[in-house]
């Protein structure tokens, strides 16, 4: 081979991945090899002079720069000869920890398996740090970028990587996994993997493992995704830790899709916030705040005029309108007595609004009567009540109906007629973007009678639902799709077995209703403390048809009574258990105007559909800026000056001491 070739080739190393060529200054500076000098000769690795015991030396360290394919070139036969110029042409240096030879292997590897002791495990250790050597060599010679891209990499080098945060790394981590559309990624299309979660519905947070967006709402997994079987969701999970404003999300996202929420009984108030921001009806139920005429139409009733032109539709209508009535008056009858009505006693509901409402009574959809007429019309009696009650007497028949009448008279009069007897202060509003009707002036006390008005509240907004959807079918109206919450629904269900059944008539229509449902409760222990194993049955059911169930923070003894109902993975049950967990009690306390930090398991979920041990979809929530400076998810407002209140006064008292 010519000297002109020679000046053009590269020396070859034992494990290099890099070239030099004549005349050329390294990429990086190299490191002085202890014990050498710059341009000393050395001795060829891999040849048969080199000794027992010796070790060779690998590649030189990766550099920032791109490394380059190595080439097998042939030997330079001019190596350490001058140059043209007839000075001496500088050798590269070589770098980089040493690799064992053959022999000194084959020696470290009888001494680590005939002997013990520290010898042993000295050989063991440079054994093992050999291999390391040997992979990290392999890997920088596969380290090669061709593609014509500027791209700043780390280089790798027998001790990690090198570089700002590389390093030595034990455990490399599973890497994050983001998601997007198409439209946002073309140039990864299509390399990209679908995740287990997918992109449809309302945006919820990032996937607690994967970090990946989590999207869900019932109405479009149930629409859209084909996901689930029933547009329903079920969530439970302890107080605090953030289920309210999970469910605000889903009616804020269900909002901008044009699905009108309807919160039918707010407690706390939890949502009149949200639904005042995007300009929605806020009605106020309570002690001089407002009432709720349970004889009124409703929507239901406004909409029978407009089906003059449709008498078999308008019939069919009040035939409903009718049905309705008299099974909410039937649960507040039961509220109020604590026991089931009698069935004549319902038959004699009927027959009175029948009475109440025929042609020359005056009461009209439009101008209804109130419980107190309807308390009227059964304490005076006629032939058709008498045959109802089965009386063959006036006196006969004033006996029969004395429970009754006690229970109406409840009904008219005191706390309940306070908001019952009288007509309806605001009726729904169903062509508003949301809905909802605050009862939280009603005392936490009075149960019963929270408890009877959240009844009633329910009753109408689904029967508005259904007039909605009679004004589409007759095309006079536009289709209209809702959502419907149930919040607190232990305050229901907790005042006796009765209560179930009435609002197991409610929750089954909801899907024939084009109507999404979502009921929050704390524990399934709510469900299932009532007094008969029907009625635990019924309530336990609505957990089951609810098709997709998202659980916050749990006790374990919640998982173990979910488990025959919603079967949780070893996995699921750890992490659900654990967000419960309080904070470490460390640290001092807040100074004014710090931010109070939510507890460990605040906003974490996991959505489950289905009823196998599949794995669900752990989340973590999270707030957007819009959300958090408008407020919705303050739910400590009350508390917003403690710190500067209570430091104020402690300042005063040391001032005064």
């Amino acid at each position: 081979m010519s000297s002109g070739m020679a000046e053009g080739q590269g020396e070859m190393r034992q494990g290099g991945s890099t070239t030099a060529r004549a005349g050329e200054e390294p990429a990086t500076p190299r490191r002085a090899v202890p014990g050498r000098f710059p341009g000393a000769p050395r001795r060829p690795a891999g040849g048969s002079a080199a000794r027992p015991g010796t070790e060779r030396r690998p590649s030189e360290r990766g550099t920032a720069a791109p490394v380059a394919r190595s080439r097998k070139v042939a030997p330079d036969p001019q190596r350490g000869k001058r140059g043209k110029g007839g000075a001496q042409r500088p050798r590269q240096q070589r770098s980089g920890p040493p690799l064992l030879d053959d022999v000194t292997r084959a020696n470290y590897e009888a001494i680590a398996r005939e002997r013990g002791g520290l010898r042993a495990a000295w050989a063991a250790f440079r054994i093992r740090t050999d291999d390391l050597r040997r992979m990290n060599a392999a890997a920088r010679l596969e380290a090669v970028v061709e593609d014509g891209f500027d791209r700043d990499t780390l280089p790798l080098t027998d001790r990690g990587y090198a570089g700002p945060g590389g390093g030595r790394m034990s455990v490399v981590g599973r890497p994050v996994e983001y998601r997007a559309t198409t439209a946002q990624v073309a140039g990864l299309w299509p390399w990209s993997v679908g995740a287990g979660a997918p992109l449809i519905g309302t945006p919820l947070g990032s996937h607690l493992h994967t970090g990946a967006p989590v999207c869900f709402d019932p109405m479009n997994w149930f629409m859209r995704g084909s996901f689930i079987t029933a547009p329903s969701l079920f969530v439970l999970g302890l107080n605090g830790f953030g289920k309210s404003s999970l469910v605000r999300r889903i009616v804020l996202g269900g909002v901008a899709q044009g699905i009108t929420p309807l919160v039918l009984a707010d407690v706390k108030p939890d949502y009149r916030k949200l639904v005042e921001l995007v300009g929605g009806q806020v009605i106020d139920l309570g002690y001089g705040h407002g009432q709720l005429n349970p004889l009124a139409g409703g929507v239901l009733g406004a909409i029978v005029p407009q089906l003059d032109h449709l008498p078999q539709v308008q019939e069919q209508v009040l035939q409903e309108l009718r049905a309705r009535q008299v099974t909410l008056i039937a649960g507040l009858v039961e509220l109020v007595r604590g026991s089931r009505v009698r069935d004549f006693e319902e038959t004699l509901v009927s027959t009175a609004l029948r009475i109440l409402y025929r042609e020359g009574s005056g009461f009209t959809a439009a101008e209804p009567p109130i419980m107190e007429n309807l308390l009227e019309v059964i304490v005076a009696g006629g032939d058709q009540l008498m045959l109802d009650a089965g009386a063959d007497t006036p006196g006969e028949y004033q006996e029969s109906i004395k429970g009754l009448r006690r229970s109406l008279r409840a009904l008219t009069s005191g706390p309940f007629g306070a908001i019952f007897n009288g007509q309806t202060t605001t009726p729904i509003d169903t062509g508003s973007v949301a809905v909802c009707i605050d009862v939280s002036h009603i005392p936490n006390g009075d149960k019963k009678l929270k408890a009877a008005v959240m009844l009633a509240c329910w009753a109408d907004g689904f029967a508005s639902v259904e007039a909605a959807h009679v004004l589409a079918d007759a095309e006079l109206g536009p289709q209209r799709y809702f959502q419907v919450v149930m919040d607190e629904l232990w305050q229901v269900l907790g005042l006796g077995d009765f209560m179930v059944d009435r609002v197991d008539e409610l929750t089954r229509l909801q899907r024939g209703l084009a109507t999404s449902l979502i009921m929050i409760s704390h524990t399934i222990k709510d469900l299932q403390s009532l007094g008969s194993e029907a009625a635990i049955a019924k309530a336990v059911g609505f957990l089951e048809r609810a098709r997709a169930k998202i659980f916050g923070a749990l006790p374990p003894e919640e998982i173990k009574r979910l488990d025959s109902t919603v079967p949780f993975t070893v996995a699921e049950e750890e992490m659900v258990t654990g967000w419960s967990a309080p904070q470490a009690l460390t640290g001092e306390a807040l100074k004014p105007g710090q931010t109070r930090p939510p507890a460990p398991g605040t906003g974490k979920f996991l959505l489950k559909i289905g009823e196998d041990r599949r794995p669900g979809i752990p989340f973590q929530m999270e707030f957007t800026l819009s959300e958090k400076e408008s407020g919705i998810h303050d739910t400590n407002q009350r508390f917003s000056e403690f710190n500067e209140s209570t430091d104020r006064r402690g300042d005063e008292g040391s001032g005064a001491a």
